[in-house]
């Protein structure tokens, strides 16, 4: 027998009698304070069967089939947390990396050694994962195809497709037609939509359940919604319009508008302004967010 560390007070276990939900209720009040979730768990050889089938068995996690894994995303509020760690830390660059790797730092130190844990920043690399793969094959989040939904006879795919020909730029896309009339698919979540990031993956080697039952695909949305979700997310990508579930998705599970245009903006220059300018505010350097050993 062993127990968490401290910081990881779900109770105890043996290898022999790994216990996946128990840990997750652990993993996630270990989380909760840097505005982080885990998934529900994975067994190792269902992300790599379904990798198989999708992507001739590349990005593969290496472990035993029923080797347990988790993923880990942010919510709204994480910037809050990049704040902060900039604030401590003041980097030049990797801003939003920096902050998640330096949770992941004190994540490794907490799990217990023996499951054999890896963790492991999605965002960077290598080893690379497919994180939509990761959401679908635990029923996370729903994965949206365009292929997937129905025909209803109101050829709205050909139509997509039509709008985004006419309004891709070759000069990004290339001239090919099958790429510019390409509908991407994306994954969407049943509480936060689009407003959430994947930041890391966990795998527990020794942390093994064979007999973890695996959930039937998220299924939640109806067949306009995926419709309105594929059309935004593939014709206006930047405005997160695609984010939202419904017209009256609640604002409070959206990003905050500074998180909007923070998470949007693609210069390093204005990010790091941003986060001086914010961190100019601060009375005191706040004191990192993660449980204390």
């Amino acid at each position: 027998m062993f127990k968490f560390r401290k910081t990881f007070s779900a109770g105890d276990f043996s290898e022999d009698a790994f216990d996946a939900e128990e840990f997750k209720k652990a993993l996630d009040a270990w989380l909760a304070p840097m505005h982080l979730q885990s998934s529900r768990p994975f067994l190792i050889g269902w992300y790599n069967q379904q990798r198989e089938i999708t992507a001739d068995g590349t990005q593969r996690i290496e472990g035993p089939d029923d080797g347990v894994a988790y993923a880990v995303y942010s919510v709204p509020g994480y910037l809050d947390v990049v704040i902060e760690h900039f604030a401590r830390e003041r980097p030049s660059t990797g801003f939003v990396d920096g902050a998640t790797d330096a949770i992941l730092a004190q994540l490794r130190q907490a799990l217990p050694a023996e499951l054999e844990p890896q963790v492991v920043n999605t965002d960077e690399g290598p080893p690379y994962y497919h994180v939509q793969t990761i959401g679908n094959v635990c029923a996370e989040d729903e994965h949206i195809e365009a292929k997937d939904i129905a025909n209803d006879g109101d050829d709205w795919e050909e139509d997509l497709s039509d709008r985004l020909e006419e309004t891709r730029d070759p000069k990004m896309w290339g001239s090919e037609s099958e790429m510019l009339r390409k509908i991407f698919g994306v994954n969407v979540h049943p509480t936060w939509g689009g407003w959430y990031a994947y930041r890391a993956l966990i795998v527990l080697r020794q942390g093994t359940q064979a007999s973890l039952q695996k959930p039937e695909p998220m299924a939640f949305l109806a067949t306009e919604d995926k419709k309105r979700i594929l059309a935004e997310y593939n014709l206006r990508h930047q405005l997160c319009v695609w984010r939202d579930l419904s017209d009256s998705h609640p604002p409070e599970k959206r990003y905050s508008p500074e998180e909007y245009f923070f998470f949007t903006e693609t210069s390093p220059d204005k990010r790091r302004r941003f986060l001086e300018m914010k961190a100019s505010l601060m009375t005191a350097v706040p004191a990192p967010r993660w449980p204390s050993a």
